[in-house]
């Protein structure tokens, strides 16, 4: 019987993984640095480290950032885009409206594809779905030939009203495979079946973008570890909150974008659930980034609609808001005034306490000169830091200020808190909530040690540091279930909607999703669906997504009454204002099927601790321009009901928590470091 569930989360610095001894019931952590030239070569690098073969391991799931780098860097595929003749120009024009309505600066985004990448297919398909102009099959050749002649390497088909009739797209794809061409061809029905032309090409051209880059990452991925001696599937973690088999992935490759920072929310809502707190503001800190989450009233914030990097993208996606403050950010000065980020040092190589070669100085740098870091005790005492080279690369940017190294190592870390403060702000104030209502969990390398400050900015009273904190995404993949999505255009009336009609076409999503499922090993019984429909009041553009509960008891007139008074409501909550008199109509219906796969159970304390805590030791540490003598502990030596008055520093293999003075610290029955205000 195998006895391991693997979990292995690639960031910009570190890769982290996380092992499951099922019999033993314990984990076990690592974290090895990002080859960035060949993600694979960390991972296998890992594995080995952590697990040695894969002969033991039951489960595997994989949070990838492949195509997400390629998307932001701009070296995806070489896509040659389909289109219904006579629409050439519909990506190119995109919308009209401006994101960034008063700056002076402001430019669209460069499409991905270029016009003359742009291929006219001599077809039509009608708003009903009914065929105007048929496709003759001879009609793709000198296209096909065209593909190949000019060597793309993807192909992104997206015909007009192809969400209500997808019979051309299909007859293209088949045409390519009878043609023997071994590239990835994205069909907008199978990408995004919604209405709005531009938004649909978009996506289908961004998973189109990103397809041969992921499809050979993971490839590759799967030959490494069927090498060593893997047997079942390797899990994809997806953008929506669920997993996917990695042959599921290579075909919707969109979906693998968010796909690291997506396991700290799951993870996040499962801590939510064991320490009763309801709503939280996650943050991953790690070497690169700075990325944020919202779990409100106990479920991920999901949307089903997205921007990236200027770009619309018509998929469900856990809501991640990402700034470039890491570990890693460089400090640099720029017409006299400091600034950080958001370019990284990254891992090769890397902040230049890691004795690879770095001179500039970054986040990491700072908090070693300041004492918050201790250059022994660094992933559990694995990787020795060099603060000398620290303590001089702050020197160079200090000497350039004016200011003592002290000064300048305190202000880098405040300027990074500032950047992550305001990027919490933009999922919470900027939409009309109060981060003051939240609870901060804190994880990632980073996240535990700034924190506390980050709160501090927002008027946040409680911080919560998770067990294993350092590697907290890839544990929370370990906790999440297999899921697929499904939506269907129907516009109308909600009380003029029939029942026979709308019934029909969930069944027929129930029954698409059910076909994923059991192409990825989900049993009959271990499936669920959840239903759903985009929502608005007639004349608004967007919508809202009402969770659509038919009630048996009811006939359907009643059910459509509820469904109507759970819109204004949710109207209410999420826009501040509704209307109970206007006319509703639904846009969207949606099917969310999730596959349950085991999930781990985290065990409690059930006794306090009575022994006092044990220091490692006391160090002297920067607290707001003052030296302090510091006592330094480690998570092994913290038990249940164990408390301390900061300031304090507590280290764990994987991640450093930092507790400024005026917070007490306790260790609550799950591990989890409890962070709050004094007073």
């Amino acid at each position: 019987m195998k006895r391991y569930r693997l979990a292995i989360d690639i960031g910009g610095t570190f890769t982290d993984l996380v092992l499951f001894d099922k019999q033993e019931g314990t984990y076990k952590t690592g974290k090895v640095l990002t080859t960035l030239d060949n993600q694979a070569e960390g991972v296998i690098e890992g594995i080995e480290k952590l697990a040695g073969n894969l002969e033991d391991i039951e489960y595997f799931v994989h949070g990838t950032t492949a195509g997400l780098n390629a998307f932001l860097e701009r070296k995806g595929a070489n896509v040659a885009l389909l289109v219904t003749e006579g629409f050439r120009d519909v990506y190119e024009i995109a919308r009209a409206n401006r994101v960034e309505m008063y700056s002076i600066t402001y430019r669209k985004p460069k499409p991905l594809v270029k016009r003359r990448d742009i291929f006219e297919i001599p077809e039509r398909i009608l708003v009903d779905g009914s065929i105007e102009k048929a496709l003759e099959g001879e009609a793709l050749d000198p296209i096909i030939n065209q593909v190949i002649e000019k060597g793309y390497n993807s192909v992104a088909v997206c015909l007009l009203h192809a969400y209500k009739n997808p019979k051309h797209e299909l007859i293209i794809k088949e045409a390519f495979q009878k043609k023997g061409i071994d590239i990835p061809v994205s069909l907008s029905h199978e990408i995004a079946r919604e209405w709005r032309e531009y938004e649909r090409t978009s996506t289908t051209v961004i998973n189109s973008y990103v397809a041969p880059i992921v499809r050979n990452y993971l490839t590759k991925l799967e030959k490494e570890t069927k090498k060593r001696g893997l047997e079942n599937d390797v899990y994809i973690m997806q953008s929506n909150g669920g997993v996917m088999t990695s042959e599921i992935a290579k075909d919707l490759p969109i979906q693998t974008l968010m796909s690291g920072p997506v396991g700290g929310a799951i993870g996040g809502i499962n801590i939510g659930e064991l320490t009763d707190y309801r709503n939280l503001i996650c943050v991953d800190m790690g070497g690169t980034s700075f990325d944020v989450s919202l779990i409100i009233d106990g479920k991920p914030d999901v949307t089903a609609e997205t921007q990236m990097e200027g770009f619309p993208i018509l998929t469900p996606m856990v809501n991640i808001h990402t700034v470039g403050a890491g570990g890693g950010s460089i400090a640099w000065i720029e017409n006299g005034g400091l600034r950080v980020g958001p370019r990284s040092a990254g891992s090769n190589p890397g902040p230049a306490c890691y004795r690879r070669g770095g001179t500039q100085p970054t986040v990491s740098d700072a908090n070693l000169v300041l004492g918050r870091i201790d250059e022994h005790g660094f992933l559990g005492g694995e990787m020795q830091l060099d603060k000398e080279a620290a303590y001089q690369a702050v020197k160079s940017v200090a000497d350039q200020l004016g200011l003592s190294v002290m000064e300048t190592a305190e202000g880098i870390c405040a300027i990074a808190n500032a950047k992550m403060a305001d990027a919490i702000r933009t999922l919470t104030v900027k939409k009309g909530i109060d981060p003051r209502d939240f609870v901060i969990v804190a994880f990632g390398g980073a996240g535990p040690m700034h924190a506390v400050f980050i709160a501090e900015l927002l008027g946040i009273q409680k911080v919560l540091i998770p067990t294993e904190a350092g590697t907290f995404s890839a544990w929370g993949m370990l906790q999440t279930e297999i899921r697929y999505d499904a939506v269907r255009n129907f516009v109308h009336i909600v009380s003029d909607m029939a029942h026979d009609t709308t019934e029909e076409l969930y069944k027929g999503m129930e029954d698409e999703a059910s076909t994923i499922l059991a192409q990825q090993n989900i049993a009959e019984k271990d499936r669920v669906f959840y239903r759903s429909a985009d929502m608005r009041y007639v004349g608004q553009e967007y919508t809202v997504n009402v969770p659509f509960v038919f009630d048996p008891s009811k006939n359907w007139e009643e059910n459509l009454i509820k469904l109507t008074g759970l819109f204004h409501d949710m109207h209410l909550r999420i826009y501040g204002h509704n209307n109970p008199k206007g006319t509703v109509e639904v846009v969207n219906l949606r099917v969310a099927g999730y596959g349950e796969l085991d999930k781990l159970q985290m065990s409690s304390s059930q006794e306090k601790a009575q022994g006092q805590l044990i220091e490692r030791m006391v160090k002297q540490t920067v607290w707001n321009g003052e030296v302090i003598e510091t006592p330094v502990y480690t998570t092994q030596h913290l038990q249940f009901g164990h408390m301390k008055v900061g300031p304090a520093i507590i280290e764990d293999p994987s991640s450093t928590t930092v507790v400024p003075p005026g917070y007490r610290v306790e260790m609550d029955a799950y591990r989890n470091i409890q962070i709050k205000r004094e007073g």
